[in-house]
């Protein structure tokens, strides 16, 4: 698992950047809008807000060292945490992996909501 520790830019970061992955990154930047933008549905239930959008930074092809998080906010991490899990049944195995890990160090179960 690559987030031994850390939060989630760095999970990304790893993800996005290793060429390896059997993951293409097109197929990650995917997942991850749909991540954002369910991130961002959710935070609108729950919080009552329309005004908030969640956003990644990864359409960047740069290798510098972007937050792909961002700023967010406590509560749009916990909805962003909440998106991750309920899109793992879409992931593959390897990425799958990736995210329990980055989601079980937040002291989230893994189970989807």
């Amino acid at each position: 698992m690559v987030n031994s520790k850390g939060g989630l830019n760095e999970l990304l970061a790893a993800m996005l950047h290793n060429e390896n992955r059997h993951f293409p990154k097109p197929e990650l930047k995917q997942l991850l809008h749909r991540i954002a933008e369910d991130a961002t549905e959710i935070y609108h239930t729950k919080y009552g807000s329309d005004d908030t959008k969640i956003k990644f930074s990864i359409d960047s092809d740069e290798d510098s060292d972007v937050v792909f998080v961002g700023r967010q906010s406590a509560k749009s991490l916990e909805c962003i945490r909440k998106s991750i899990k309920k899109n793992l049944h879409l992931m593959q195995e390897s990425v799958r992996t990736e995210f329990e890990g980055y989601l079980i160090l937040c002291g989230e179960g893994i189970n989807p909501t």
